[in-house]
């Protein structure tokens, strides 16, 4: 399996809140972008559109179909192994990662540790991702989405 590296993220990281629910608060992308984000991470093969089981009221869960062989270890709660937050944090997710793939994000400036982690109540691997400014950002985050999905099920996705 090739190398996880990420390119930096352009600019200062976006605001976020520090506690729950863990949000982002400034540099949202646009709708037209985000609803790209949403039309690829429920294109990806064996994964549901779901209500998130952990997030807050109108997140969308990429939720695995049962019957997937999958890494249970990669789920935030029942098949769930990342979700998208609605307005007005549109377009920010929560995934997990090896906790290796989770630093290079946050080392990248895509995204920081969840706020249960930081908190010492959850392991490494569950972070928040940016939202997506534009469509370079998108291809970035997308790159992100396609590895929590690898962690889940073993399987790797184009991009």
């Amino acid at each position: 399996m090739a190398i996880f590296e990420l390119p930096q993220r352009d600019g200062l990281p976006p605001g976020t809140t520090n506690k729950l629910p863990h949000s982002q608060v400034t540099q949202h992308g646009p709708d037209d972008v985000i609803q790209k984000l949403h039309d690829w991470c429920f294109a990806l093969p064996s994964v549901a559109n779901e209500h998130s089981g952990i997030s807050v009221p109108g997140a969308r869960a990429l939720v695995l179909h049962e019957g997937t062989e999958c890494n249970h270890d990669a789920f935030m709660v029942g098949r769930e192994f990342a979700h998208i937050h609605p307005h007005p944090d549109n377009g920010s997710m929560h995934v997990k990662l090896s906790a290796g793939d989770a630093k290079t994000v946050v080392d990248a400036g895509w995204g920081e540790d969840h706020y249960l982690v930081t908190q010492g109540h959850y392991p490494a691997g569950l972070i928040m991702v940016f939202s997506p400014r534009d469509d370079t950002e998108l291809n970035v985050v997308k790159r992100i989405v396609a590895k929590s999905y690898t962690f889940a099920t073993g399987k790797e996705v184009t991009i």
